[in-house]
């Protein structure tokens, strides 16, 4: 008899364990839908050894991130993570570089 009880007494607690669980989740708030970022169609002939090639933008080839003081390619993915008040646009290497920019190490332009 006692066993029985203890049964009981775990599934009624499981039971109420996984309705506040559906209720905790059915309470929360949507997340935002992320914004479409413009998106660039990448070629098999822009590759060049496994690395991408991004073609000139009218904003310009290379983006610099005011904050970390590096610039990138304009196809990194990191200038997808970057904030829009903190990217700068160069149309050459030697602008991004002379104005104190430090390239990235993963996609090195």
């Amino acid at each position: 008899m006692k066993l029985l009880k203890k049964s009981y007494i775990s599934l009624l607690l499981a039971i109420i364990l996984l309705l506040s669980f559906t209720a905790a989740f059915a309470a929360a708030p949507s997340l935002p839908q992320p914004q479409s970022t413009s998106s660039q169609t990448i070629h098999l002939s822009d590759c060049v050894a496994g690395t991408f090639a991004p073609t000139p933008q009218s904003e310009g080839a290379y983006i610099a991130n005011s904050n970390t003081g590096k610039f990138h390619h304009a196809g990194c993915r990191y200038v997808g993570m970057m904030s829009n008040n903190h990217k700068v646009y160069f149309d050459s290497r030697e602008d991004a570089a002379g104005a104190g920019y430090v390239a990235c190490k993963v996609c090195r332009p």
